[in-house]
């Protein structure tokens, strides 16, 4: 009776697993938050909000407090497929999406998820040398006109910009990143004001750059969400000060983020030591860039942009330096690691 239990069960599992088709049984929504999760069911999706209610229950999630979303029901492979996007694995994330079949989808949140990972990483792709940038840019205005519900539209707005940025257009890109500002809260505004200053930065346009960077930090206030994105706009300010010849008061305000910054936050503190590096570079001071450069390298390699960033920065340093060794050795992790990353194309 035992082993015919034990066959019993066996058989139901495997059947269960075949009638699953790939997708999982989980009977809850997940909201993984800035701080926190949430479960339940998910009653509503806006380009703003994501509302889920418990036991009856609905609260709201603002997108900027929204870290990602894990559907009940979805294909398994769908994480599979976040996963290797977050890492920069583009290639690899797409070849996951292929394989899902879309004909036993039947939630259109989840349809929407697919599209997005897959237009996302495309452009990232064509971003990174590796595709068209005008196809890209046609499927994320697709995106941005069919989907204007998902809760991924201000990120594919800003997708949008970088794609203007990658092609060289940076009036089009600053016009992409100011429709960021039709959203009320603080944290996009201030993202907005970012990404706009970060464009007259890479053109040389100093002045203007740091007008933008210190609009973003007073529109940032005390918001709880864009706290990192006024730690960003410190950090960007200090750039083009330094290359206005202010070095000195521009390495003591991005060490006195670094002093403040939470000592896990290892996005802030890979973004303050890249900053602090271009600093240096900006004052010819080549030894003392390395070194803000090598924190990246050997502290923060899990902050996958800015560790490209640092790597390729490296790979122009060490020559000068005397290293041709250690050059070639942090190109080829550049190139190995960050295949589709832009600093790996340069």
């Amino acid at each position: 009776m035992r082993r015919f239990s034990i066959l019993l069960t066996l058989l139901t599992v495997t059947a269960t697993l075949i009638a699953t088709d790939g997708f999982a049984q989980s009977g809850n929504d997940r909201i993984q938050r800035r701080n926190g999760t949430d479960y339940g069911k998910i009653s509503s999706i806006k380009a703003l909000t994501v509302t889920i209610s418990k036991r009856g229950v609905e609260s709201s999630v603002a997108v900027e407090e929204i870290r990602g979303i894990h559907f009940a029901g979805e294909p398994t492979q769908l994480n599979s497929a976040r996963l290797a996007t977050q890492k920069g694995h583009y290639k690899q994330a797409l070849e996951i999406l292929h394989k899902i079949s879309g004909k036993n989808i039947q939630r259109e949140a989840i349809v929407q998820e697919i599209d997005f990972l897959r237009i996302f990483c495309t452009a990232k792709l064509a971003i990174g040398g590796q595709g068209s940038l005008e196809e890209a840019s046609t499927l994320v205005s697709d995106f941005l006109a069919n989907s204007r519900t998902s809760y991924h539209l201000t990120e594919m707005v800003e997708l949008s910009g970088d794609l203007s940025v990658a092609k060289g257009n940076y009036d089009s890109a600053r016009k992409n990143y100011a429709r960021l500002t039709r959203a009320p809260s603080a944290y996009f505004k201030t993202r907005a004001a970012i990404l706009i200053g970060s464009t007259f930065q890479v053109e040389g346009s100093h002045a203007e750059a740091i007008v933008e960077f210190e609009k973003a930090i007073q529109l940032a206030g005390n918001n709880a969400a864009a706290s990192s994105q006024r730690a960003e706009a410190i950090l960007r300010r200090a750039v083009s000060h330094a290359a206005m010849g202010q070095v000195e008061s521009s390495t003591v305000a991005i060490n006195t983020v670094v002093a403040e910054a939470n000592a896990n936050d290892e996005p802030l503190l890979a973004q303050a030591y890249n900053a602090l590096g271009e600093c240096y570079l900006h004052a010819d001071k080549k030894k003392l860039a390395r070194n803000a450069f090598l924190h990246v390298d050997l502290l923060f390699a899990s902050v996958h942009e800015e560790h490209a960033k640092a790597l390729y920065q490296l790979s122009q340093l060490w020559p000068t330096l005397g290293h041709p060794q250690r050059a070639a050795d942090a190109r080829e992790r550049l190139k190995h690691d960050y295949q589709a990353s832009p600093w790996a194309n340069r």
